[in-house]
C-alpha cells in the first residue's frame, strides 16, 4: 500500500468535554489532563494520532475547557498537529452532542476517539486501511473479550456479517467490545441529529445504532492491537503497567525497552485480574492471637475458637511421621497415596479412582471452585456456614449467591432451589453445618440433588455425630454429589493438612486435572494411613468429646440469657442476645481469662452469636467458669445493639 493510501485520513476528532467523575481524585483535574505514566491522557492520544499521519485534531471541550486548551498548546506543538477547539455547552448530557458540536469538521472522513482511550498505532492503521462501503462509518472492535479490563462498564457489540448489529453497555448477547475508535463522516452526525430531535439527547451509541439500522456501520477487527479505556484509578494503573511493558506506543513486541519512570510496587497488583484484586484473604487473626499466647508460654490458654482437636496425634501416628521424615528428600510416594485413596473410598463402597486427595478439605473446596466456576458464574451457598466457600468463589471471579437459612437455622430447601439459575455451577452445603452443628436430612439433600447441579456436602465434622453416617454412600446413584472430608478434626491432623473428596469417577478425573501434583506430603500421607490403623484410639477420643460436648451444652445452657443449639459437631453455637452482650465484647472479656471462643460475623451470623469448640475437660471447665464470670460482671457491661 502506498504512503498516500496509508495517510488518506488526516483529521481526527477527540471528545474531551466530560468531567470523568470515575477518575476524579478530588483535585478537579479534568480527565483528559490526568497523567498516565507522566503524560496527560490527551497528550498520549495526540502523539499516537500524529504517528499515524493525523495532522489536524479537533478537540471538543466542555468541563474545564480553558484548562485543556492551555495545557494542549505545547503538546500540540510537540506532536506536530494543528489543533482546533470546539466548545460543547451541553457537555453534561450524552457524548453524542459533543460530536454534533464539531459537525462542521465532518466535511471529510475523520477518525473519532474518546479522550480517555489509549491505543496502539496498529489499531489506527487497521481502521484506516479497512475497506468500507462509500458513505459508511466504521468502529474498531475487539473480538478477544477476555482482554477487556472492565467488562462490566465496557460497551458491548454484536457483530453480524461484518456490520454492527447491536451496541450497548447492557447487551446480553455480544461477540466484541467497542474500542472507542471510529472512522466517521457526516452520516453519523445525520443519524445523531435524528435521535436528538426525537428525544432531546443522543449518545454515540444511539447514533451508531441508528446508522447501523441502515446497514452503514462496519465493524473492523483490531486483532491483537492493544488498547485500554482509562476510566477508573484501577484502569489508570493498568495502563501504566501496559506502557511499562509495551512502551509508549503499546506496540513493543517483546517488551524490550527501558521504561522512563520508576516501577511502583503498588502497580504490580494491576497485573492481577480484578476479582483477585478485590478478594479479601481468609481471616487468620484468631490463629495469630492464639499462637502468640503459646509463644508467651501461656500453657493454660484454652483454644476453643477453631474447632481443633484437643488431643495430639496418637503415638502410632507420631512414629509413622518420624519414619516418613527419613524419606523427605523424595517426592511423595505414589503407592502411599493410592493406598490412602483406596482405603478412604473403600469405606463407602467406592473405588480408589473416586477419591481425590487434598492438603486439607480447604484445598478440596478450592479445587472444586476452580474446576467448575468461571468468572461471573454463580455458586449457591446456604448461610450461615463456613466462610471458605464464599472466599474461594470470589477469588475465582465467581458470584456467591448467599441463601439465608430459616429462623430455626435449618436449610431452607425451597429458597435454595429458587436461587438456582442458568448461571449456577455449584451448590455448597455443610453437614454437620459449621457453625450451627445441624445435620442435613436426606430428604433435603435428595431435593437439591434433583436438578443435576454439582452439590458439595462438606462433612468435616461428620465423625462427631451419633451414627457417623456419611452421605457418600449416595454418590453411586447421584453422580452430581461430591463429598468433602478431612483429617483435621476427628483425627487431630489439622497441622499436617490432609483432606479428600469423594465423587463419581468423571468428577474425580476433573479435579485431578486441576490439582497440583504432590499436593499431599509424604509426612501427611504417612500420618493419615497411621491414623486409619489406630481407629480404637480415635474412637475413644470421639466418645470423650461427645461426652464433653454434653457437659458444655448443659452447663453453658444454664447460664442466664444463653441458649445453646443442639448440634452434632465438635463445637456448640450459643445465642447470647438475651445476655445484653455482643459477641465481640464477650470474646474479649473471656480472652482476659485466657479462654478464646469465636464471634461469627465471617459466617454471616450477627453480633449475638458465639461458637465454642469442645476442648479437653480442663479447658471446657475454664470456659464455663469464664463465661459465668463475664455474664455476671458489672451491670454496665457492653450492650448488644
Amino acid at each position: 500500500m502506498s504512503g498516500a493510501a496509508k495517510r488518506r485520513v488526516e483529521r481526527a476528532i477527540i471528545l474531551a468535554a466530560g468531567r470523568g467523575s470515575r477518575l476524579d481524585r478530588g483535585d478537579a483535574l479534568p480527565k483528559p489532563l490526568r497523567p498516565v505514566a507522566g503524560v496527560p491522557l490527551i497528550g498520549r492520544i495526540l502523539r499516537t494520532l500524529a504517528s499515524e499521519g493525523i495532522r489536524e485534531a479537533v478537540v471538543v471541550v466542555g468541563y474545564e475547557g480553558d484548562r485543556i486548551q492551555a495545557a494542549l498548546a505545547d503538546e500540540a506543538l510537540h506532536a506536530g498537529v494543528t489543533v482546533h477547539f470546539v466548545e460543547n455547552a451541553l457537555w453534561e448530557r450524552s457524548n453524542g452532542l459533543s460530536l454534533l458540536a464539531a459537525r462542521e469538521y465532518l466535511d471529510r472522513e475523520c477518525l473519532l476517539t474518546m479522550a480517555d482511550h489509549l491505543v496502539a498505532p496498529a489499531l489506527l492503521r487497521r481502521l484506516v486501511r479497512a475497506e468500507i462501503p462509500a458513505g459508511a462509518c466504521a468502529l474498531g472492535v475487539d473480538f478477544d473479550i477476555e482482554r477487556c479490563f472492565d467488562l462490566d462498564d465496557a460497551t458491548k457489540v454484536l457483530v453480524e456479517a461484518g456490520r454492527i448489529g447491536a451496541i450497548s453497555k447492557e447487551l446480553d448477547a455480544f461477540n466484541a467490545i467497542d474500542t472507542g475508535i471510529f472512522r466517521v463522516n457526516s452520516a453519523l452526525a445525520d443519524a445523531l441529529d435524528e435521535v436528538f430531535l426525537r428525544g432531546g439527547d443522543a449518545s454515540l451509541s444511539d447514533g451508531v445504532r441508528a446508522l447501523a439500522a441502515t446497514g452503514r456501520f462496519v465493524a473492523v477487527d483490531v486483532g491483537d492491537a492493544r488498547w485500554i479505556d482509562v476510566d477508573t484509578p484501577e484502569a489508570q494503573a493498568r495502563a501504566e503497567a501496559m506502557l511499562r511493558v509495551f512502551g509508549d506506543g503499546l506496540d513493543d513486541a517483546d517488551g524490550d525497552h527501558v521504561p522512563g519512570h520508576p516501577i511502583e510496587p503498588e502497580a504490580m497488583e494491576m497485573f492481577a485480574p480484578s476479582w483477585v484484586r478485590g478478594a479479601s484473604p481468609y481471616r487468620e487473626d484468631h490463629f495469630a492471637l492464639a499462637d502468640q499466647e503459646s509463644r508467651n508460654g501461656n500453657d493454660e490458654f484454652a483454644r476453643l475458637m477453631s474447632n481443633e482437636s484437643p488431643f495430639p496425634p496418637s503415638p502410632r501416628v507420631i512414629e509413622a511421621v518420624v519414619k516418613a521424615l527419613s524419606r523427605g528428600h523424595r517426592y511423595p510416594n505414589a503407592s502411599m497415596a493410592k493406598e490412602l485413596r483406596s482405603r478412604l473410598a473403600g469405606a463407602v463402597a467406592l473405588d480408589a479412582e473416586s477419591c481425590v486427595l487434598g492438603a486439607g478439605s480447604s484445598e478440596v473446596i478450592d479445587l472444586l471452585v476452580r474446576a467448575f466456576v468461571a468468572p461471573g458464574e454463580e455458586v449457591v451457598i446456604a448461610v450461615p456456614t463456613f466462610s471458605m466457600y464464599e472466599a474461594r468463589t470470589r477469588l475465582a471471579g465467581g458470584v456467591p449467591v448467599l441463601v439465608p437459612m430459616r429462623d430455626d437455622l435449618e436449610i431452607d430447601a425451597s429458597a435454595v432451589m429458587r436461587a438456582v439459575t442458568e448461571r449456577t455451577k455449584l451448590l455448597f452445603l455443610c453437614s454437620p453445618n459449621n457453625p450451627t452443628g445441624r445435620r442435613l436430612d436426606e430428604g433435603t439433600l435428595r431435593r437439591v440433588l434433583r436438578p443435576g447441579i454439582p452439590v458439595v456436602v462438606d462433612e468435616a465434622y461428620v465423625e462427631f455425630s451419633a451414627d457417623d453416617h456419611s452421605v457418600a454412600s449416595m454418590i453411586a446413584a447421584n453422580p452430581n454429589l461430591i463429598v468433602a472430608r478431612t483429617f483435621s478434626k476427628a483425627f487431630g491432623l489439622a497441622g499436617l493438612r490432609v483432606g479428600y473428596a469423594l465423587a463419581c469417577p468423571p468428577v474425580a478425573r476433573l479435579l485431578n486435572r486441576v490439582k497440583l501434583p504432590w499436593n499431599v506430603s509424604t509426612v501427611a500421607l504417612a500420618a493419615a494411613l497411621a491414623a486409619l490403623d489406630d481407629v480404637a484410639e480415635y474412637d475413644r477420643q470421639r466418645v470423650l468429646l461427645r461426652e464433653e460436648r454434653d457437659v458444655l451444652r448443659r452447663e453453658l445452657g444454664s447460664l442466664p440469657g444463653v441458649s445453646v443449639f443442639d448440634g452434632d459437631g465438635n463445637f456448640l453455637l450459643l445465642d447470647i442476645h438475651d445476655t445484653g452482650w455482643s459477641a465481640e465484647a464477650l470474646v474479649q472479656s473471656m480472652l482476659g481469662d485466657g479462654v478464646f471462643i469465636r464471634a461469627l460475623a465471617s459466617h454471616h451470623l450477627r453480633r449475638g452469636w458465639v461458637r465454642v469448640s469442645v476442648g479437653a475437660p480442663d479447658a471446657n471447665r475454664r470456659c464455663i467458669d469464664s463465661m459465668r464470670r463475664s455474664l455476671t460482671r458489672a451491670r454496665n457491661r457492653p450492650a448488644l445493639h
